[in-house]
């Protein structure tokens, strides 16, 4: 008879996957486990997220930079790809890195972990309301975006950075404050 697998809808995680990370020994993710690997992901990170961000003012950023027509779709398409691959591949080593301790569930987790977890989620809070401020701002008076615009300065990228930091702002605090993992 399989085992069941409970699936945490509200946190997007399953019983054995979250199990697996808190339990895993797999000696071909020890390089993650020490603080300074797991700040120098986080620092990786962030840049990643900012350049997602820029891609809603890659017209803007085109006419500075004074790219062609061909080259400049070429350009935009390689490095669109790369960067949201990249942070994609960064948050997925990010959550292995912490045992995905900032997504699991309280029935999963010991005293220490949801202690430990629920300062992190606090201060993540906190972080993403100075960046929250940060991209109003930078809406304000920036160069002017629009949601899905074919031309000019489409804020859809904008958006999908501010997910991005939204899904792991937690694991990157918790990556940066716990020194054992």
């Amino acid at each position: 008879m399989p085992k069941n697998n409970k699936i945490y809808w509200f946190e997007g995680v399953t019983e054995k996957g979250t199990k697996a990370l808190l339990n895993d020994e797999n000696p071909k993710f020890n390089w993650l486990r020490p603080q300074r690997n797991r700040r120098i992901l986080v620092v990786l990170l962030g840049p990643g997220i900012v350049l997602v961000a820029l891609g809603s003012y890659w017209p803007t950023l085109k006419t500075n930079l004074s790219l062609s027509n061909g080259v400049d779709l070429i350009v935009y398409s390689v490095t669109a790809i790369f960067v949201i691959l990249a942070v994609v591949g960064g948050y997925s080593l990010l959550r292995i890195s912490v045992r995905s301790i900032a997504d699991a569930p309280d029935e999963l987790l010991d005293e220490r972990q949801i202690q430990v977890r629920n300062t992190s989620i606090r201060y993540a809070y906190y972080l993403m309301g100075y960046i929250v401020l940060a991209l109003m701002l930078l809406m304000l008076f920036g160069p002017e975006v629009q949601m899905f615009q074919p031309e000019g300065n489409d804020g859809s990228y904008l958006v999908i950075a501010t997910l991005f930091a939204f899904a792991s702002m937690p694991s990157m605090v918790l990556a940066w404050r716990e020194k054992d993992i």
